[in-house]
């Protein structure tokens, strides 16, 4: 017999025990008809359908018509640290490698309604395997081989979507399951783990293979705060029955219904109904494309054909992803006249989530015009955000959908001419309390939100960004749970990414992604024990776990088709931009780096002495020789008046660490908070420090420390700026003597012009005054004119330009104020326009590059490194002409020595 007809009919003989006096008068809700919400009859899939919405996607997929669990996935078994600098900070000296990988709960709520009056909630099941036994490789002691553990059932009361994983017995709105356990046992559990977790229970059999089942939960309000809950396991003419009155309906019984499941007990669910009026019924809109954005260090001139690479991210499967650009806003013909300008397979696999790497040619000159583009699935224009205006947006959906004003635009690449406006932006998470919003504590409305305050960004047009610098933990992929599959790794990422605002933010503007530790999906990702990490299965941490988000890191920020799971990426690169007047450099000071451990030999040989290789020692490498040998080459070859780096989180030591070991004032020697900095490498600092400063017109800028600041190194005349948080706080505290004109920790000269932190409003340590600190960087490069000019200033999300820089100062300054004071100066000299000029010892050593003004006036050329009369050989190139020449560095940029 069919198992739909089956439930059917069987269901319909114990139908009649109406249980008379249950609820005394039928209520308004039972007076509804029951309606089918989803029978799931639909094409294999590892998406749900537009009505649900998890924290956990990777727990379920669509298969053969019905609901089904997924029971292994690829990377499912992390723990939640797993590096030994961890075990140190605590003092123990062992990092125990055998852990527990059991999952917590699964969770799947419908979308589409929050329920505030009394309602009835049924799901029907077929049990399909029992929990296997352990086999040789795992423990049995592990909880997902312990009898009960397995279940699966109803899950009502939920303030919000993302619900799932762990829970929390003490916390009163943590939503409420009506579950069948694998030992028999049902009843009504509160979300949680443990004795705590029962509500009411009482034994039924244990499920078996082929059992066919109904759970039915209702809640009827009795008051407007308190209610009644019955719950129902039938199988064929059996029933078991558990009852609660006089329950709290706004912590219990309010919120999303939805389905829950944990450990190995493997059900297929056929059909889920409700009961309850029309109106509590939600108007939600979904979008096809969660998120198209251009990557623009991908963009490249190809024989005078401008490309660039589009990274797309879409809802659930499809076949061809396209992209369509013109300089044009609304072409009078219609986009769907647009010539198509690149085109791309939408892929799913092992760290794949429906995703498309479009490399597309723009029309035009990308400095000479802003550019529009859509993006198309199948044929079909998705390029819009529908969600904005519906019940999709707003409490408990994980989305404020404020900004912007409407879902209603297309995508923009913005003109690329100078002078160059740049927005940076770190530390993007989507829960914790600190949120400027109703609720935000764990299963409150705001628990999860893609943005910290209502008003983040509203002003962001008024800024004119060109580019967006997204640096260092751009989605902390482990803060909420560590994603035992790709499809819950992708759901934290497109929740952080594909909000409302930061999918406008991205799909209206040219983007660039350095990511930091937590972006890899566990604290404190560096030097060769990330390596190590990913190569050995037997270190305490799921290798698979780790190679898997490598891979879509590299994905993601790059455009990588199929990156390796192992090699260590060499993720350094250089975006010039079209005219040659400004560069932007990528650079890795995480994954390169040598070893934080200090205790060299500590085993065997020289175990009387601890720290015999510490953080200051000269060996001690930051970057890496190859990026080290890169970078000195692109700092002396390029003729940019301004570069712009991103990625040294932290060459200064002005933050605090654990004072662990109370051998340091400040932070334990090989403490992990202040060795994830770059300035823990303290040679390795000094070296690029040197490198900086050896030439004018290089800024350093970074994110991961959750602090905005503005500094300048009084030797090396080097700025250097944080910047964020844009939505997780926990900014690093300052050292003593922190001020406007200070050391740092190494003894270096330091002038602080601004500090925007979560204590303090400027460098003096002043309490910071509301609104909480959430910020970026706002950054302006001009290299127009004989001394080009910058500035640097930090802004809260919700300023706008004409307020004033948050942080207590800013800074506005020359190219010729940056840079070590110089020994020698080359004169001007005329040469050719525009051109590009390399300068060299006499014996083919470089020095630095130039670039010549629109006249073919070369200015007066800082030489920091080099002594008065010394020759320089140079070269100039302008389009196919060539020039070259010596010339003699002089005491003063004066004609004349």
């Amino acid at each position: 017999m069919d198992r739909r007809k089956f439930l059917k009919d069987s269901l319909a003989l114990t139908g009649g025990l109406s249980l008379p006096g249950i609820f005394g008068q039928e209520s308004e809700a039972r007076a509804q008809a029951w309606q089918q919400l989803d029978d799931f009859q639909r094409r294999d899939s590892r998406y749900h359908g537009d009505g649900w919405e998890s924290l956990n996607p990777g727990f379920w997929k669509i298969e053969n018509g019905s609901l089904r669990r997924q029971l292994r996935q690829y990377g499912d078994r992390a723990r939640a640290t797993g590096f030994p600098f961890h075990y140190e900070t605590h003092q123990k000296r062992a990092m125990p490698t055998d852990y527990d990988p059991s999952l917590p709960f699964g969770m799947l709520w419908r979308r589409d309604y929050y329920l505030t009056e009394s309602f009835g909630w049924r799901m029907e099941a077929t049990i399909q395997q029992r929990p296997p036994a352990p086999p040789p490789e795992d423990d049995p002691k592990w909880k997902m081989y312990q009898a009960g553990y397995g279940l699966l059932g109803l899950g009502f009361g939920s303030k919000h979507l993302f619900a799932g994983w762990r829970g929390n017995a003490k916390n009163p709105k943590a939503p409420w399951m009506l579950a069948w356990r694998d030992d028999g046992r049902f009843g009504l559990y509160q979300h949680a783990s443990g004795p705590k977790a029962l509500v009411a229970e009482v034994q039924a059999p244990a499920p078996r293979p082929g059992d066919q089942v109904q759970f039915e939960v209702r809640v009827e309000k009795q008051s407007e705060d308190r209610c009644r809950i019955l719950g129902w396991l039938r199988h064929g003419h059996a029933e078991w029955q558990v009852q609660l009155d006089e329950v709290d309906f706004p912590a219990h019984g309010e919120g999303y219904p939805g389905l829950v499941a944990r450990g190995l007990l493997d059900f297929q669910v056929d059909r889920v109904e409700i009961q309850t009026s029309p109106q509590q019924r939600l108007q939600i809109a979904s979008n096809e494309c969660l998120l198209c954005y251009p990557l623009g260090d991908s963009l490249q001139n190809r024989n005078g054909h401008w490309t660039a690479k589009f990274m797309a991210l879409f809802r659930q499967e499809g076949s061809r992803a396209t992209i369509r650009i013109a300089t044009q806003e609304s072409p009078p013909q219609g986009w769907d006249q647009v010539a198509v300008a690149g085109e791309a397979d939408i892929v799913s696999n092992d760290f794949r989530m429906h995703t498309a790497v479009i490399t597309a040619e723009l029309p035009g000159h990308p400095a000479e015009t802003t550019h529009y583009f859509t993006i198309w699935k199948d044929r079909v224009d998705v390029t819009s955000d529908p969600r904005l205006g519906t019940d999709a947006v707003g409490p408990g959906t994980g989305f404020l959908g404020t900004v912007p004003a409407s879902g209603r635009y297309v995508g923009r690449l913005p003109q690329l001419q100078a002078p160059y406006r740049l927005c940076g932006l770190s530390c993007h998470a989507i829960h914790g309390r600190q949120a400027n919003l109703p609720d935000p504590g764990q299963f409150g409305r705001h628990y999860v939100r893609d943005q910290p305050t209502p008003e983040a960004y509203r002003h962001l047009e008024a800024y004119d960004f060109q580019i967006m610098v997204w640096e260092d933990d751009i989605w902390y992929l482990e803060l909420l749970l560590y994603p035992p599959s790709p499809d819950d790794a992708y759901k934290i990422i497109t929740t952080t990414l594909a909000g409302p605002a930061t999918r406008w933010q991205m799909m209206r503007h040219w983007n660039v992604l350095n990511p930091g530790d937590h972006d890899y999906g566990m604290d404190d990702v560096k030097g060769p024990e990330q390596l190590a990490i990913r190569r050995l299965d037997d270190l305490g941490q799921d290798r698979d776990y780790m190679r898997r988000n490598f891979q879509i890191v590299q994905h993601l920020i790059r455009g990588e088709e199929n990156p390796s799971p192992t090699s260590n990426p060499k993720r350094w690169r250089r975006w010039r931009l079209p005219h040659g007047d400004f560069s932007l450099l990528i650079v890795d000071a995480r994954l390169w780096r040598t070893s934080q451990d200090t205790a060299i030999w500590a085993e065997q040989g020289w175990g009387h002495h601890r720290d015999l290789y510490s953080r200051k020692d000269p060996t001690r490498s930051l970057l890496g020789e190859e990026q080290f040998a890169w970078l000195q080459q692109v700092l002396r070859t390029d003729p940019s008046p301004w570069i712009c780096l991103t990625g040294l989180n932290g060459l200064h030591t002005i933050w605090a660490g654990t004072n662990w070991d109370g051998r340091n004032q400040i932070f334990a020697d090989r403490d992990r908070v202040a060795a994830d900095y770059a300035g823990w490498v303290s040679a390795g600092v000094d070296r690029v420090l040197e490198l900086l400063g050896g030439r004018s017109g290089v800024v350093s800028v970074y994110g991961d420390v959750h602090n905005g600041s503005i500094l300048r190194n009084l030797h090396h005349r080097l700025y250097e700026c944080s910047f964020g948080p844009i939505g997780r706080s926990g900014g690093r505290a300052v050292i003593p003597g922190f001020g406007r004109r200070m050391q740092d920790l190494d003894g270096r000269e330091l002038e602080v012009l601004a500090l925007y932190h979560a204590r303090y409003q400027n460098p003096e340590l002043e309490p910071r005054q509301p609104p909480y600190y959430w910020n970026f960087l706002e950054m302006e490069f001009d290299p127009r004119g004989a001394d080009p000019q910058a500035a640097l200033k930090i802004r809260n999300l919700i300023d706008s330009p004409e307020q004033a820089p948050r942080g207590g100062g800013h800074a506005r300054f020359k190219k010729s104020s940056t840079g070590r004071l110089p020994q020698s100066w080359l004169p001007s000299w005329q040469s050719l326009a525009y051109a590009e000029i390399q300068l060299s010892l006499p014996d083919g050593q470089p020095l630095c590059a130039v670039r010549a003004l629109a006249d073919g006036r070369v200015p007066a050329t800082p030489m920091p490194n080099l002594p008065p009369q010394s020759k320089v050989l140079y070269l100039a190139r302008s389009g196919e002409a060539v020039q070259g020449g010596w010339l003699k560095t002089l005491r003063s940029p004066e004609n004349g020595d």
